[in-house]
């Protein structure tokens, strides 16, 4: 089975069995968001929430360790998630140089931070899932580089249909606050963790540690 139709059915009944609180997961991260700068220590938070609930026999999130992971990785975290917004934010100016005065340059330099951008902002959901499972943020930005260099099919793939559902949730307007955090990042963890079973399984014999997130 493909594994993104996987992670989509797996997504779908974990939603349908923790509807509650992929509500309550979506409008706090939605909340916490706000302030932009905050994205990267909610987006932890609510992965750390993901997380307890797919822990064998959780039935509600494990508020606590939620809190916990959050004060731990909140200065990594939100260093890290504004790498990419700087870069898209850099890559908007020199567009708008280019408009203005058709440069080449600027309109090179704007396609150079708009790919890099992208590309960080892909490395970035493997490298923020690390850090809601405890991963120290060296460790987690360097797996989550590994796993986004052996998997760009399926990262690309992740990021189209993570945008397709926030465009999706925004013209449904509360959906975007009620239902695309819960929903995306527990398509995140399903994905990724489905990906990197048969890599951690072939890497076992040579004592290599693989991003592991169930």
């Amino acid at each position: 089975m493909d594994p993104l139709y996987a992670a989509c059915r797996g997504t779908t009944r974990f939603v349908w069995d923790h509807l509650v609180s992929v509500i309550g997961i979506s409008l706090a991260w939605f909340l916490a968001s706000l302030p932009i700068v905050t994205i990267g220590p909610a987006t932890v938070g609510a992965y750390r929430a993901v997380l307890s609930l797919r822990e064998d026999g959780a039935d509600r999130v494990d508020c606590e360790a939620v809190a916990t992971t959050v004060r731990r990785q909140f200065v990594h975290a939100t260093l890290l998630a504004l790498v990419p917004l700087a870069l898209l934010a850099i890559a908007t100016n020199y567009a708008l140089a280019f408009l203005a005065t058709g440069t080449v340059a600027a309109g090179l330099l704007a396609l150079c931070c708009t790919y890099v951008g992208l590309y960080a902002g892909l490395v970035l959901i493997p490298t923020l899932l690390e850090l809601a499972a405890g991963t120290s943020a060296t460790a987690a930005l360097a797996a989550g580089y590994r796993w986004t260099a052996s998997h760009p099919v399926g990262a690309v793939s992740l990021g189209v249909v993570t945008g397709a559902l926030f465009l999706v949730t925004v013209v449904l307007t509360v959906a975007v606050a009620l239902l695309f955090a819960g929903v995306a990042f527990g398509l995140h963890t399903e994905f990724i963790a489905d990906v990197s079973e048969p890599a951690e399984s072939n890497r076992d014999h040579h004592g290599e540690r693989t991003i592991a997130t169930s």
